[in-house]
C-alpha cells in the first residue's frame, strides 16, 4: 500500500480507503483524478449529481454543511481551509484485493495501454524524499479551566432542558509543520489500524483518519448506522484493560448518553424508511481497538422503493453522535460554546458504488493538514449529559486524542512520557 499512498498524495485529488470495516469487494479501495465532479457551492446539488451517476462516486462533507441544510451558522474562523464538501468520479478506481489489483477507468479517457502505464508506475513510484519539521508541541485552543466552564455551561442549559446531550469538541493543533501525509498515514496505519481509516488528498490538504465509527452504510434497500458513545481506554495489564472495559459496559452515563444518540438516530432514518422497518439489533456493544475501549450500538432501516441513499445521508447528517440531541438545539449551543470551526471534523468522508451501495465514516480520530500554511490539526470531544463530570469529561477527550499526540510525537522522532500540549491564551 505504500506506493499507492505515496502515488495519490502526488496527484491533486485522491482517497484511499484502507480499514477492514468498509464495506467494499476489495482489501483496499483507492481512486485519483476527477472525470466528473459535483460543480456547485450547495449541498442540495448533491442527490441530483448522484442519481445522474451509475459510477464510483467518491465524497466528503465538512461538519459546517450544516449550515445549509439548516438554519444555523457558525461563528468560529476556519484555521484548516478544507473544501466544504467534494463529490467525485474518480478518473482510475483501484481495487487491492489478496492476490491481484484492478483498476477501473473510463474508456474515453484512457486506453488499456495507459491504464497498464498508469499501474506499472504506481508499483514502481518513489515519492521525493520530504525533510520533515515540527516545532514543539502540540497547543491546545483553549486551557483546561476553559473547558471545564465550557462544560459547566452546557449542564446548565441540560438542566433548563435546552437539550438533554451534547457532543462538545476542543482543537488540538502545531503550526509551521512540514509532513509527508501519505507517510505519517502509512505510519499511523500500521500502529492503529482502525476499522474506518482513509487518506484523502485534495490540493494543498489532506486528511489522514484513523475513524473507529461508521456513519452509513447502504447495501441493497438497507441503511444502517454504528453510533459510539462511551470510551474508556486500554492498560498493558490485562487485569485492568478488563476492569476499564466493564466499567464503560455497566456506566449509566455512557448507556443514558447511547441511548439518547440510538433514539435520534432511529427518528433521521425514518424519514425515508418503509414504516416499521426500523430496528436496534445491537444496543450498548463494546468493541476494543488497540488504544480505546468504545461502546456502540446498531440501527437498521429498509429505505423506501426509488429513494437514491444520498437523501437518507443528508438527512441524517450531521450525525448525532457528534452533535446531541435534540440536534439542532445541540448544534446552535455547542457552536456558541466551541473555539474553533470543526471543519472535516465531525464530518464524513465515503463513497457510493455503481450498483447504489455506500459506506460512509465519521471523521474522528483523525488529523487534518493544510500544506501551504503547515497547519497541522486534530479534535477531540465527548458527549456531555446532566450525570457527566467535568473533569472526566476533560480527561475523557484526551484518552481520545493521546493516541494522535503519540503517532505524531513518535513520527517526528520525539518520544515524550507526557502529553504534548501546552497551554494557549483561552479564548475570549
Amino acid at each position: 500500500m505504500e506506493h499507492l499512498l505515496a502515488f495519490i498524495d502526488a496527484q491533486d485529488t485522491g482517497m484511499c480507503f484502507s480499514g477492514k470495516g468498509w464495506k467494499t469487494n476489495a482489501e483496499t479501495l483507492a481512486g485519483f483524478g476527477v472525470h466528473k465532479r459535483l460543480e456547485s457551492t450547495h449541498i442540495q446539488d448533491a442527490p441530483s449529481f448522484c442519481e445522474a451517476h451509475a459510477d464510483y462516486i467518491f465524497c466528503h462533507i465538512t461538519y459546517d454543511v450544516k449550515n445549509q441544510l439548516e438554519a444555523l451558522t457558525s461563528r468560529n474562523e476556519d484555521h484548516v481551509g478544507f473544501p466544504l464538501f467534494d463529490f467525485l468520479i474518480p478518473q482510475i478506481v483501484v481495487e487491492v484485493q489478496p492476490e491481484e489489483v484492478h483498476l477501473l477507468y473510463h474508456d474515453e479517457e484512457h486506453s488499456q495501454i495507459e491504464v497498464r502505464a498508469i499501474f506499472e508506475k504506481i508499483v514502481s513510484f518513489q515519492a521525493d524524499t520530504k525533510q520533515e519539521r515540527k516545532q514543539g508541541l502540540a497547543f491546545r485552543r483553549i486551557d483546561q479551566e476553559r473547558y471545564l466552564s465550557d462544560i459547566r455551561t452546557l449542564k446548565q442549559d441540560i438542566q433548563r432542558g435546552n437539550l438533554y446531550q451534547g457532543n462538545y469538541c476542543q482543537e488540538f493543533l502545531w503550526e509551521n509543520v512540514v509532513l509527508d501525509p501519505a507517510r505519517f498515514y502509512q505510519y499511523g496505519f500500521d500502529r492503529m489500524p482502525n476499522p474506518f481509516s482513509v487518506f484523502y488528498r485534495t490540493g494543498q490538504h489532506a486528511l489522514m483518519s484513523f475513524s473507529p465509527e461508521r456513519f452509513l452504510r447502504f447495501e441493497d434497500d438497507t441503511v444502517t448506522s454504528q453510533p459510539m458513545k462511551g470510551t474508556s481506554p486500554r492498560h498493558a495489564d490485562p487485569i485492568v484493560d478488563e476492569v476499564n472495559r466493564k466499567a464503560l459496559e455497566t456506566s449509566e452515563k455512557d448507556r443514558r448518553e447511547n441511548v439518547m444518540i440510538v433514539d435520534l438516530v432511529r427518528n433521521d432514518l425514518s424519514h425515508f424508511a418503509i414504516p416499521g422497518s426500523v430496528h436496534v439489533p445491537e444496543l450498548y456493544t463494546i468493541e476494543t481497538y488497540p488504544k480505546v475501549h468504545q461502546m456502540h450500538s446498531t440501527v437498521t432501516a429498509q429505505i423506501r422503493p426509488n429513494v437514491h441513499p444520498i437523501h437518507v445521508l443528508l438527512k441524517a447528517f450531521p450525525m448525532g453522535s457528534m452533535t446531541g440531541a435534540p440536534k439542532i438545539s445541540a448544534m446552535q449551543i455547542l457552536d456558541r460554546l466551541e473555539h474553533s470551526r470543526r471543519g472535516m471534523y465531525s464530518g464524513t468522508i465515503g463513497f457510493f458504488t455503481p450498483e447504489g451501495n455506500g459506506d460512509f465514516s465519521v471523521v474522528i480520530r483523525s488529523l487534518v493538514y493544510n500544506a501551504s500554511t503547515g497547519y497541522l490539526s486534530c479534535h477531540a470531544g465527548g458527549g456531555v449529559t446532566d450525570l457527566s463530570d467535568p473533569q472526566a469529561e476533560y480527561e475523557e477527550s484526551l484518552v481520545k486524542a493521546r493516541p494522535i499526540f503519540d503517532l505524531v510525537d513518535e513520527h517526528f522522532a520525539k518520544n515524550s512520557s507526557e502529553l504534548p500540549l501546552a497551554d494557549e491564551a483561552a479564548a475570549p
